[in-house]
C-alpha cells in the first residue's frame, strides 16, 4: 500500500465569525488503499466488519503498529471510520466509506470505497474522533522548534503569516487539533452553523448546510492550553485540555454540552463547561480523567474517581435510579456500584452507560440489549455484567458496545440492525458478551485485540497475530 503524499501545512488560526473566512486548511489528495479480503496475516493488522455485511476484512499494512508511542490510532463515524498510520513507510490519516459532508477529510465531498489520504509528515498522530459525520485529529508536531520556526517565517510559497502560531513553554508539547466534516450545529468549533450562515434560495434568506471537506485548524480561548482528548458525539464534540478545563460545541438541545441550567442552544466555537474546569467552578473538584460521548450524553470520571454525567439521560442511564429527561450541566453520580470496586473507566453508549472496574469487572445502566440476558433491558442502577472478567477497556457506540480482555479476547453485545456491527458473522441482536472471532484465528494461532472503535453501522480492531 502506498499513500499519496502531500505537504502538511497547518493553519493555527480557526473559522472565527463565518464559514467563508480565509483560515488555510490542511491540503489533501486522493489515494487508492482499501481493506483486503479475510487472508491469514502473520503480523499486525486491522480488522473490519459490519456495514450491511456478515463478513469480516483485514486491513494489510507494515505500519499498523499496535502498542506503543506512535501506535496505529482508529475510529469510526456513522458510516465512516478512519485509520492514522504512523510507521517509518507510511504515515497518514486514512479515511473511507460516506463522504457528503467532508467527514473524510480529503478535500471532496464524494463518498469512497477506497482510501484516502491526508499525509501528515512531520507530525505524531495522538488520537482521531468520528461522530456521526464529522472527524477530528489531534496531532503534535514531531520537530516543534523547526515546524513554529516554518509558521513563523513563511508558508511554501514564500509568503509570510499573518498570525503565525503561538510556540508551546519550554517542557511543553504542544498539540494541534483539526476538525472536518459537517459543522452544522457548530461541531467543529469552527465558528460557522446553520445559524450564523445563510444562503441565497430564491430571494429568501434561508438555513445555509455548513460543512469542511479538508481539515482545519481549532482554536481554543486560551493558545497556552493544549488539547489531550477528544470525543465526539453524533453533532457534538468534546474537548479535555492539560489545564483541567473542558470545552464543548456543537448541538447542545439535550444539555449534551454541559454549559449551564439555562443553557441548551449549539455553540459553534469551544465553549468551557464551567462546572467540571479548573477555569470555572471545576478546581474544587479536582481533574477530570476520561470523558466518553458517542451519542448525545457524556460519562467524567475524575482522578479521585468521582463519576459526573450531562446530556440525555431519559433512559435512566444516569444511574441515579430515576429518569431524567435532561441534565443540562454536570452532575455528580454518587458512587452507583459497591463501595468494594473502583471506577477505572467509563464509556457512553446512546441508551445505556458501563463502567470498568479497577478489578476488571464491568457494570451497565439504561436501556437496550445491556449485555444482562433477553430478559432484563431496563434498570435505574448499575448491575454487573457476569461472565465479563478481566476486562481492561471498555467502549460503547449508540447501541451496542464492547470489551476487551487482559487476554486480548473481544466481546460485543447490543442490537445489530442488519449491519453486522456486532461481529458474530449474522445480523442477530446480542443480550449477553459473545467472543468476536478474527479471521487469523487459523492453525492453533492466537490473535491479540489491542483496540476497538465502534461506529453506529460498523467497526474496526487493531490486532496481533501470535
Amino acid at each position: 500500500m502506498t499513500l499519496a503524499r502531500i505537504l502538511l501545512r497547518s493553519t493555527l488560526r480557526s473559522r472565527t465569525n463565518h464559514y467563508t473566512s480565509t483560515a488555510r486548511p490542511l491540503l489533501v489528495r486522493c489515494s487508492s488503499s482499501q481493506f483486503h479480503s479475510s487472508a491469514f496475516l502473520e503480523k499486525a493488522s486491522i480488522v473490519e466488519w459490519g456495514y450491511g455485511s456478515k463478513e469480516m476484512n483485514i486491513f494489510e499494512s507494515d505500519s499498523v503498529i499496535p502498542q506503543g508511542l506512535n501506535k496505529t490510532q482508529i475510529a469510526a463515524g456513522a458510516s465512516h471510520r478512519l485509520i492514522a498510520l504512523s510507521g517509518i513507510n507510511e504515515s497518514g490519516v486514512l479515511g473511507e466509506g460516506m463522504n457528503h459532508s467532508g467527514q473524510l477529510g480529503n478535500g471532496t465531498r464524494g463518498d469512497t470505497s477506497t482510501f484516502s489520504a491526508i499525509d501528515t509528515s512531520g507530525m505524531d498522530v495522538l488520537a482521531v474522533a468520528c461522530g456521526r459525520e464529522h472527524s477530528m485529529v489531534l496531532m503534535r508536531p514531531e520537530d516543534e522548534e523547526a515546524f513554529y520556526l516554518s509558521e513563523t517565517l513563511g508558508n511554501e510559497e514564500g509568503s509570510v503569516e499573518t498570525a503565525p502560531a503561538v510556540p508551546p513553554k519550554a517542557g511543553v508539547s504542544k498539540t494541534l487539533l483539526f476538525g472536518f466534516g459537517n459543522s452544522m450545529y457548530g461541531q467543529l468549533g469552527l465558528g460557522g452553523s446553520k445559524d450564523t450562515l445563510a444562503k441565497e434560495l430564491a430571494g429568501q434568506q434561508v438555513a445555509g448546510f455548513v460543512f469542511e471537506p479538508s481539515p482545519t485548524a481549532i482554536e481554543l480561548p486560551d493558545p497556552e492550553e493544549n488539547v489531550v482528548q477528544v470525543q465526539c458525539g453524533l453533532d457534538h464534540t468534546i474537548l479535555r485540555t492539560d489545564q483541567g478545563n473542558l470545552y464543548s460545541m456543537g448541538w447542545g438541545a439535550d444539555g449534551q454540552l454541559g454549559l449551564g441550567p439555562e443553557s441548551s442552544s449549539d455553540r459553534a466555537v469551544p465553549t468551557l463547561i464551567e462546572r467540571l474546569s479548573w477555569k470555572g467552578r471545576g478546581k474544587e473538584l479536582g481533574h477530570v480523567k476520561e470523558i466518553s460521548s458517542s451519542t448525545d450524553f457524556t460519562l467524567a470520571l475524575l482522578e479521585n474517581h468521582q463519576l459526573w454525567i450531562w446530556g440525555n439521560a431519559e433512559y435512566g442511564q444516569c444511574m441515579v435510579n430515576k429518569k431524567i429527561d435532561r441534565i443540562l450541566e454536570p452532575m455528580h453520580i454518587p458512587h452507583p456500584i459497591p463501595s468494594s470496586e473502583t471506577i477505572a473507566s467509563v464509556a457512553a453508549g446512546g441508551t445505556f452507560g458501563l463502567l470498568l472496574t479497577q478489578s476488571g469487572k464491568v457494570y451497565t445502566c439504561g436501556y437496550g440489549a445491556l449485555g444482562l440476558g433477553r430478559d432484563k433491558n431496563q434498570i435505574l442502577m448499575p448491575e454487573q455484567i457476569v461472565g465479563l472478567e478481566g476486562v481492561r477497556k471498555i467502549v460503547a457506540s449508540t447501541d451496542y458496545a464492547a470489551a476487551i480482555t487482559d487476554k486480548g479476547d473481544l466481546y460485543t453485545w447490543g442490537t445489530d440492525g442488519r449491519t453486522g456491527r456486532l461481529g458474530h458473522g449474522d445480523f442477530e441482536n446480542c443480550f449477553e458478551p459473545r467472543r468476536v472471532k478474527m479471521p487469523q484465528e487459523k492453525d492453533g494461532h492466537k490473535v491479540i485485540v489491542y483496540d476497538v472503535a465502534l461506529g453506529q453501522d460498523g467497526a474496526l480492531a487493531i490486532v496481533e497475530t501470535k
